[in-house]
């Protein structure tokens, strides 16, 4: 045997240079290709073909010493009858498997809310902190767990202490820990069921919202009331006014608003144009642009700096959440939100006017329910009755002015 391996000596490897196969025995080779890298190579027969398996690149690491021991392995496999080809991928298989159940829940949560950066999931900075806050504060106790090992059980127990003190935040955790979960099993993380469900899980452990905490809706403003109030935000100079009017006449979320930029007014066609990466259904938005929105919006050209609509004029940035906060309490108007004049305009359009249901929806950006209307709406999104809607809603608005 000792005349049949290990043909080859160190200080000739290092000298070889015309590009084929020099053969050490026992069905190890040097390949040296052209232009001079050198790479070794095992090869063997079995099932009457003859085989070559890579054994990677020559070099320091990997030199005739250690390309001979791994031959010699490969050989004892194939002395067993198995292919050592499959063997080696089998390993990496479970090298790798081995890798992926040692990966913490911290570490899928890294790659996770960065993939949701890339695809514009959060619709907004204060969701993106949202997101953020209750993940790495409420969820903390589950960083150092290993993704594949999380339980229902372990869920309970970080979900279980604010539930009842802070239930909003306790169901926004549980939510965002579902849809990390859902992610890692979809990017093969994990598997089997998502310990983070509700249904049929985490409700056998933990109290319904509404007996731990009752519903509470956005406090809204009397649509009867919203003529006088809009009288007297048109009468205070000041640049949050100005956003507040906007979020009144086109019934829009606040966040849609505050951030608004010129590219999205299609000043021909009088639209107000939302993408879908800036709407809470991540679907695009069109609002009917009428009366005293053009007025506002001409005002705000004349002004512009940059390319929000309703820029902070401090700042130069997106108005804050709490911004238009401020204009109640400089016109003296408690426990309401910005969010439920998006109530008001629902609640006038249905109780005062016979506009079709579904247009009512559709202006405040609502799913339907019914597949019949939906695909109706897709089809026209029925621009026309809601053009009529906002130019009725925004001369009701205005009836109080001067």
């Amino acid at each position: 045997m000792g005349n049949s391996i290990h043909k080859l000596a160190k200080r000739q490897i290092s000298s070889l240079s015309q590009p084929g196969r020099y053969n050490d025995g026992g069905g190890l080779y040097l390949f040296v290709r052209k232009g001079g890298t050198k790479s070794w190579t095992y090869r063997f027969r079995q099932d009457g073909k003859l085989k070559e398996m890579s054994l990677g690149p020559l070099t320091a690491a990997n030199d005739i010493t250690h390309a001979r021991a791994r031959a010699l392995d490969a050989r004892e496999i194939v002395k067993s009858g198995q292919n050592p080809i499959a063997a080696r991928r089998k390993d990496k298989i479970e090298i790798i498997e081995q890798r992926l159940s040692e990966r913490k829940f911290s570490d899928i949560l890294q790659e996770f809310l960065e993939a949701k950066d890339q695809t514009g999931f959060f619709t907004s900075d204060r969701t993106r902190r949202r997101w953020h806050h209750c993940l790495r504060v409420h969820a903390k106790k589950l960083h150092e767990l290993p993704i594949a090992e999380i339980r229902s059980s372990d869920i309970y127990k970080i979900l279980k202490p604010i539930w009842v003190t802070k239930t909003e935040t306790a169901i926004r955790t549980r939510l965002y820990i579902e849809a990390v979960l859902s992610w890692a099993k979809t990017m093969d993380y994990r598997e089997g069921e998502n310990p983070a469900v509700w249904r049929g899980n985490l409700d056998q452990l933990l109290p319904a919202k509404n007996r731990v905490s009752p519903v509470k809706h956005h406090p809204g403003m009397p649509w009867q009331d919203v003529p006088e109030f809009f009288a007297k935000l048109v009468g205070i100079e000041m640049p949050a006014a100005n956003l507040l009017q906007f979020i009144i006449l086109t019934a829009a979320r606040s966040g849609e608003a505050r951030g608004a930029v010129w590219s999205e007014i299609d000043f021909d066609n009088m639209i107000w144009e939302i993408p879908a990466k800036r709407m809470k259904m991540k679907r695009p938005h069109l609002v009917p642009i009428e009366g005293r929105l053009m007025e506002l919006l001409d005002e705000a050209f004349k002004k512009q700096t940059n390319d929000l609509v309703f820029p902070n004029p401090k700042l130069g940035k997106e108005f804050s959440y709490n911004a238009p906060m401020v204009v109640f309490k400089k016109l003296g108007v408690q426990n309401l939100t910005v969010h439920g004049f998006r109530s008001s305009f629902k609640t006038w359009a249905l109780e005062s006017t016979n506009y079709p249901t579904q247009a009512v929806e559709f202006a405040l950006a609502h799913e339907t329910k019914n597949s019949v209307e939906g695909a109706y709406i897709r089809g026209n999104r029925m621009l026309d009755k809601r053009r009529e809607i906002m130019s009725a809603w925004d001369k009701y608005c205005t009836s109080g002015i001067g």
